[in-house]
């Protein structure tokens, strides 16, 4: 069941309030709410909130979870081959982008604009006198979403602006970077404070005390602080914490079994009508839509077919058969290839591609179980799983490996592997094999999920990933694009910012 708390009316309002310094407005609609006249309410820092994550979701302009934000996120891997029709998707494919790539400029302006509604938030909170618990709820929700958005920056930039004032005073537009360290420790400051605030329950797409602690902990292992990583993920498989991994893998990319107990924190997709697809979400005519599943689909099926898993990846899949003599049910959930009983959408494989049997095609986040075709226009309203549990045990998994508690690494490896039907870890109990047992459950658990290029780039194989799976696109590859640049039109407009290592 959805939760229609992001109202368009709403978000439409908002955003002529809380705007980034790169996107200052010239004039202002007489009709509308002002600074002066909206933070009044308890309600106005409701939907001041709710303004909050449409950032997220922006479909055309690098929102994280919108259609070309996770494009960008796998598209430097080696899990999917993207054709060239997307420029500036394929640019980032193919290592050839700049620093005027739209989508990343996109992305980073995103991700500012998201920083200063949240401060705006947190600065006109504290002019106020509400409840001491209205007061803690606004505020902890605000750290959550400012420390989640302050982890991708560095994760996606490394070192950038750290913004933690709402201003319009032109003086304060220009800002040197602070180091990837820097931004992750006041991530690390925010989402600390924000999990003693949050509640330990709250509506579907609202952060949890619990979601603000995946995060801390995936800041953690980002940072190799392997102790502080446990101690943090640890107490989210006890009580009174309930997530569990859900019996059917598949139940994690669909609409029907959103917010399941498997789910710590979800960006809701929802359907308030609306005709444009490409919208900002954030005007009336905005669908709060994405069109991931027509993305991905095969022309057969009214697809765009923009990407097709590797033979690399599908060479992980395939590594090891279930206790059944089967291939990994992960696997089979989440690419479509010729083998027996396959489908997709809904008819056998082979009629479907009688001329092309030998390709692979993408199963996750897409309509194939519920429907024969991909429909026009292109409206999905399957929410994106932004931490799932499966997500926590294998960080624990990685840092008791690194602590050397090897044999608890095996413990939380198998919980994995249970939920996927295979046998328990049975090979060397040894740091390096089982360092290599963990790295092949992330990429078959998380593919297409957005883990697998930032899973490498910290393990340090990368390059050797890149190279093996295609030579010809790794011969453009050398290190700055481990992160994207800082945009040509920031280091235009803020003379205080310098390029990006190696840009």
């Amino acid at each position: 069941m959805k939760t229609n708390y992001y109202k368009i009316s709403v978000i439409a309002l908002i955003s002529t309030l809380l705007f980034s310094c790169e996107g200052r407005l010239d004039q202002i609609n007489p009709n509308m709410a002002t600074e002066s006249t909206f933070w009044q309410t308890e309600q106005d820092f409701n939907l001041a909130l709710t303004s909050c994550y449409t950032p997220l979701k922006n479909a055309l302009n690098g929102g994280y979870y919108g259609t070309r934000g996770v494009m960008l996120r796998i598209a430097r891997a080696d899990e999917v081959e993207f054709r060239n029709d997307i420029a500036d998707i394929y640019t980032v494919h193919r290592f050839t982008n700049s620093t005027t790539n739209s989508l990343v400029q996109g992305m980073f302006y995103q991700l500012y604009n998201a920083l200063y509604r949240t401060n705006s938030v947190m600065q006109e909170l504290e002019k106020k006198s509400f409840s001491t618990e209205f007061t803690n709820a606004v505020k902890g929700e605000a750290l959550f979403i400012r420390g989640y958005y302050l982890f991708v920056l560095g994760k996606e930039f490394k070192d950038v602006p750290l913004r933690l004032t709402a201003s319009q005073d032109p003086a304060t537009f220009s800002l040197a970077k602070s180091s990837q360290e820097d931004v992750y420790k006041q991530a690390i400051k925010d989402l600390t404070e924000a999990s003693t605030l949050l509640p330990q329950t709250s509506t579907p797409g609202k952060p949890t005390k619990g979601s603000a602690l995946a995060f801390l902990g995936k800041i953690y292992i980002y940072m190799e602080n392997w102790e502080a990583a446990k101690n943090t993920l640890e107490p989210l498989t006890k009580a009174p914490y309930t997530y569990k991994l859900v019996s059917d893998f598949s139940w994690n990319f669909d609409e029907a079994h959103e917010n399941n107990a498997e789910s710590i924190f979800e960006i809701l997709i929802e359907n308030l009508g609306g005709s444009d697809i490409w919208g900002n979400g954030e005007n009336v005519n905005s669908t709060q839509s994405n069109t991931r599943p027509k993305e991905y689909a095969a022309a057969e099926v009214g697809g765009w077919y923009e990407a097709n898993p590797t033979k690399q990846i599908m060479d992980i899949f395939l590594k090891e058969k279930d206790k059944d003599g089967n291939v990994d049910y992960r696997a089979r959930m989440s690419v479509a290839w010729n083998y027996e009983g396959c489908t997709y959408y809904q008819q056998p494989f082979l009629e479907v591609f009688k001329n092309k049997p030998n390709t692979y095609w993408i199963l996750k986040y897409q309509n194939w179980q519920t429907q024969k075709t991909e429909p026009s226009p292109a409206k999905s309203f399957i929410n994106e799983r932004a931490m799932r549990y499966a997500d926590v045990i294998l960080m624990l998994a990685e840092a008791e490996l690194e602590l050397n508690n090897i044999p608890v690494a095996i413990l939380y490896i198998n919980q994995i592997r249970s939920r996927a039907n295979l046998l328990p870890y049975s090979g060397v109990v040894s740091k390096v094999a089982v360092k290599e047992e963990l790295i092949n459950q992330r990429a078959i658990e998380f593919f297409v999920e957005g883990e697998r290029f930032y899973d490498l780039r910290r393990w340090g194989l990368l390059e050797e990933k890149l190279q093996s799976c295609d030579p010809g696109r790794y011969a453009n590859f050398n290190k700055r694009f481990y992160y994207f640049p800082i945009p040509a039109k920031e280091l235009q407009t803020n003379e205080l910012c310098s390029p990006s290592e190696g840009w």
